[in-house]
């Protein structure tokens, strides 16, 4: 996931360019979508800790919880046409780095930024 943060803000401009030539979003507004994407890579990067179980010992008396936190296995997403990059990079980093496998579907519309997005990942 620090490969694709760095990745993503290497080729920011190029994301933001793909999606005003697609969607028509000004280039602020495309900015800011990549931008709030990334924000959510970024958190993906310290998934390891934020997933692990966890154990309550003596919750009652003679009880002791544990919790353990699984992959679904495989995960779908469908993108919208309006956030070409931010939603997909809300779904595509929390899945893998929860050891899921990503099937995702872009937008017909504005396919260009989700196939730039693959590229990196």
């Amino acid at each position: 996931m620090f490969d694709l943060v760095y990745l993503i803000k290497k080729n920011s401009e190029d994301l933001a360019k793909i999606i005003t030539e697609e969607h028509g979003k000004t280039l602020p507004d495309a900015r800011g979508d990549v931008q709030r994407g990334l924000e959510v890579v970024e958190h993906a990067c310290a998934m390891a800790s934020l997933s692990m179980g966890e154990t309550v010992y003596n919750a009652a008396r003679g009880i002791d919880t544990h919790s353990y936190k699984l992959p679904l296995g495989v995960t779908a997403g469908i993108c919208p046409f309006n956030f070409p990059a931010m939603i997909p990079l809300w779904m595509i980093p929390l899945s893998i780095t929860l050891g899921n496998t990503m099937v995702l579907k872009p937008s017909e519309r504005v396919p260009g930024a989700v196939g730039l997005i693959a590229k990196y990942t």
